[in-house]
């Protein structure tokens, strides 16, 4: 059975031309799984720009050891609003770039990064919250599990289910989407998660992520 967050997750990626969290490790704690971290240190309200989404977005050097990365993919202007439009899954108002890639371990095992980049908070406010009602549509109590995480953003709702842990964050105007499926312990939701913030973090402050 295939979920949501993984029709999600290829509709993005479709779309955008491309082919912790918890108590044990495994995104299996308890928690809410929506709220506000109070993080996005140094990120504030200042727009990323297509150049630094694409530093943003983990690089394959960025891959942990063991994992096979893959060359990130980076839309913008024009380009971007009509991937979005045709896309339907998440706000369009104010959006500049969209990226994506992914980490693979082994053939089930792998995880899935989506940025999206706005002009504002406010609109990147939309944006979450329009993906987030997308990837959690037609889920029950029964079929998804909230999870707690802290990665640093400024707001996080992740949940896990079945095989797929995913978090949905907001770092000042960027959202990032990502999707984990069978990851072990020791690269759980909450590392992957962190790792993104921390990119987006270091790109829209001038930094390298990758230095």
């Amino acid at each position: 059975m295939v979920s949501k967050a993984r029709g999600a997750a290829v509709g993005l990626a479709l779309t955008l031309v491309l082919a912790g969290c918890s108590s044990d490790g495994n995104g299996n704690g308890n928690g809410n799984g929506n709220g506000r971290e109070g993080g996005g240190a140094g990120v504030g309200a200042t727009p990323l720009n297509p150049s630094q989404l694409a530093q943003a977005i983990p690089s394959k050097l960025a891959a942990p050891k063991g994992w096979k990365g893959r060359q990130p993919r980076v839309l913008d202007g024009s380009e971007a609003q009509k991937q979005c439009q045709l896309a339907a899954r998440f706000s369009c108002a104010g959006l500049t770039a969209m990226a994506n890639t992914q980490y693979s371990q082994t053939f089930d095992t792998d995880v899935k990064f989506e940025l999206l980049a706005y002009d504002t908070v406010d609109n990147a406010k939309a944006g979450m919250k329009t993906l987030v009602a997308d990837t959690r549509e037609g889920t029950t109590a029964d079929t998804l599990k909230p999870l707690t995480i802290n990665a640093g953003a400024d707001e996080s709702d992740a949940y896990a289910k079945e095989k797929q842990t995913n978090a949905v964050l907001r770092v000042g105007t960027v959202v990032a989407f990502v999707i984990g499926t069978t990851l072990p312990q020791d690269h759980d939701l909450q590392s992957f998660a962190s790792m993104q913030v921390q990119r987006v973090t270091s790109a829209a402050t001038g930094k390298n992520p990758d230095a």
